[in-house]
């Protein structure tokens, strides 16, 4: 009778333990899977952080290509069919310069970065006047170069150090959202790691009970 009994609890008692085991090793799956998932979620978050930022960089390298475009107009251009075909492939970059800026602005919620956009898109419309009037002159001047360029050397400068700092602000935001972003995944991990280190002791302490 007694030892029926004792078998009995024994079975009961190694039943509670098994079960005891199964959970603590859910509850370990489940905070290693919400240690990973933070991990995993900061990377995707920061990653998801970077384009947003880039645009003003983006800008910048599109803008240089303008630019450049002018002067191979100016280089290139030897009579009206190769002034008219050269000015075509400069406005074509010049209306994607334009779009990409416009576009830029919209999505953008920090006003000193929505500042100097604005800015950029207002000299920008400023020198495609100035440049249509300089083509006129370079035609004048018997498709001579170097005084069309002379007339907008450097009117391009100011537009590329605006550019330039609205590229700044935008890494120092994305530096402050990404700091956000680890700090709240840093906390999320130390408190993942602590109810780990508290189910390790109640391992520890039910081996030796």
């Amino acid at each position: 009778m007694v030892s029926t009994e004792y078998a009995s609890r024994r079975r009961s008692i190694f039943s509670w333990t098994n079960l005891a085991k199964v959970g603590l090793t859910a509850a370990f799956m489940g905070m290693f899977y919400l240690i990973w998932t933070s991990t995993d979620e900061l990377e995707q978050r920061l990653n998801a952080t970077t384009d947003p930022y880039a645009v003003a960089h983006n800008l910048q390298v599109e803008y240089k290509v303008e630019v450049q475009e002018w002067k191979n107009l100016l280089l290139r251009s030897t009579d009206r069919s190769s002034l008219d075909k050269n000015w075509r492939t400069y406005e074509q970059q010049h209306r994607k310069v334009a779009a990409a800026a416009e576009e830029a602005l919209k999505q953008s919620d920090v006003r000193a970065v929505n500042v100097k956009l604005q800015s950029f898109i207002d000299g920008h419309k400023e020198n495609l006047a100035r440049y249509m009037k300089d083509k006129a002159a370079f035609v004048q001047a018997g498709y001579d170069p170097r005084k069309a360029d002379s007339e907008v050397k450097g009117i391009d400068r100011p537009l590329l150090e605006m550019l330039e700092a609205a590229d700044e602000e935008m890494q120092h935001e994305k530096e402050l959202i990404n700091g956000r972003m680890i700090a709240k995944a840093r906390n999320q991990i130390e408190q993942s790691l602590m109810a780990l280190v508290l189910m390790m002791l109640v391992v520890v302490w039910r081996a030796k009970f």
